[in-house]
């Protein structure tokens, strides 16, 4: 005599991740990074390379990335980092992923830090 069990397997969803963000009071955001990660999502893709990019919008050296926040600050926050940032907008590229603008926030928050 066998005997047969049957299981049933159940698909239970997942929990979603706890959305903590970027603790700006311990993360540790240099110039480096937030070049870094400008140049590969505005830069390289031609919208702010300097020369033929927006006038003022000069994001290909860390010394021209800093003077267009230190002089345009709410605009960079708003179009790149704030909660409606809709950057980079063009040629159907997906704006900065939420981490990065709130890494990028923090280097801003925290007076644009080399180190």
């Amino acid at each position: 005599m066998s005997l047969l069990f049957a299981a049933a397997c159940k698909n239970e969803q997942a929990p979603s991740p706890v959305s903590g963000g970027v603790n700006c009071d311990v993360a540790k955001i240099t110039t480096s990074y937030a070049l870094t990660a400008i140049q590969t999502n505005c830069t390289n893709r031609g919208c702010h390379p300097g020369g033929n990019s927006p006038a003022v919008a000069d994001f290909s050296t860390a010394t021209t990335l800093k003077a267009y926040i230190n002089t345009h600050r709410s605009t960079f926050e708003l179009r790149a980092v704030g909660s409606l940032a809709d950057m980079p907008q063009s040629q159907g590229f997906p704006a900065l992923s939420q981490g990065m603008k709130d890494s990028i926030a923090c280097w801003i928050a925290h007076g644009l830090p080399d180190q």
